[in-house]
């Protein structure tokens, strides 16, 4: 029986073929988180820098400060906190919110009394056009038992004011340049009872006799119950003003039942001429229908 012949190594079984079998994948990936050969792992999101933030912030800063700071060198005031124009609780504060008002350049309407003297108005139009920073330059003190006056300067601008009090405080009657107003004889705008006249031309002396000493209730106390109220606040400004009159001639126009009194009048040390009118034939007897002490 022949036997096949027999090498050194035992025979073995069949190597399997070479190269992917069917149903077989060759790439295999690696697990997650793992980079595959010749790739580089995932990185993480890069964090923005707040460097460039914080550098542009900083410029702004610097340019608005700059700018702030430009400003209050070449605008006056710029950095200069505001004054308070509007106290009137007390003379010293009406006083104070008249210089700052004047420094200011705002709120001096408030400060007026309702009925103040005509020269006043002038006296508005120089304070509105004062330029430098106002002062009280003598302080509140009292002329009157209620009365109180003050002088204010600001620049050449020298004004003295009275100060008398009203329902909110008190407010400012009068402003004189170049002194302080002289005070008045009551601040009363009551009447006084009606004094027996004798005629037109006796009730006009009694009503430039009250003007005259600043009388207003006395003034008041001889002028018609019919007389518009226009006449009754003008004469209180007049007297407020420190006008003082003096008879030039009077005129007596009995069939009319009028008394024409023409007197010149010093109004702040500026002269005029002006009339008081009577109506002779009134119920309570001849009394003050008009007054004016610039026209006639």
């Amino acid at each position: 029986m022949n036997h096949p012949p027999q090498g050194p190594y035992p025979q073995q079984g069949p190597y399997p073929p070479r190269g992917p079998q069917p149903g077989q994948f060759q790439q295999q990936f690696p697990p997650p988180g793992q980079a595959q050969f010749g790739q580089y792992p995932p990185q993480p999101p890069k964090k923005k820098s707040k460097a460039g933030l914080w550098i542009s912030l900083g410029a702004a800063v610097v340019v608005l400060g700059g700018a702030v700071a430009f400003t209050g060198w070449v605008t006056p005031g710029f950095f200069k906190e505001k004054l308070d124009t509007t106290s009137q609780g007390t003379p010293e504060q009406v006083a104070q919110s008249v210089a700052n008002s004047l420094t200011e350049q705002t709120g001096l309407d408030q400060l007026w009394c309702k009925i103040r003297s005509k020269r006043s108005y002038s006296a508005d139009e120089f304070f509105r056009s004062a330029k430098d920073e106002a002062k009280i330059s003598n302080p509140v003190h009292a002329t009157g038992q209620q009365e109180r006056a003050a002088t204010i300067t600001a620049g050449s601008l020298v004004y003295g004011i009275a100060i008398i009090p009203d329902g909110k405080g008190w407010c400012v009657r009068d402003a004189k340049a170049d002194g302080e107003p002289a005070p008045l004889a009551s601040l009363s705008t009551d009447p006084k009872p009606r004094p027996q006249v004798k005629d037109g031309t006796d009730a006009a002396t009694k009503f430039i006799d009250a003007v005259n000493a600043r009388d207003i209730p006395a003034a008041l106390s001889v002028m018609c119950r019919d007389a518009p109220d226009t006449t009754r606040d003008g004469t209180q400004q007049w007297i407020y003003g420190e006008t003082k009159l003096t008879v030039r001639k009077t005129d007596v126009l009995r069939t009319a039942g009028r008394t024409i009194v023409h007197v010149d009048a010093k109004l702040d040390g500026v002269a005029k001429e002006g009339r008081v009118e009577t109506d002779d034939h009134a119920v309570d007897g001849a009394c003050v229908t008009s007054f004016d002490p610039t026209s006639d």
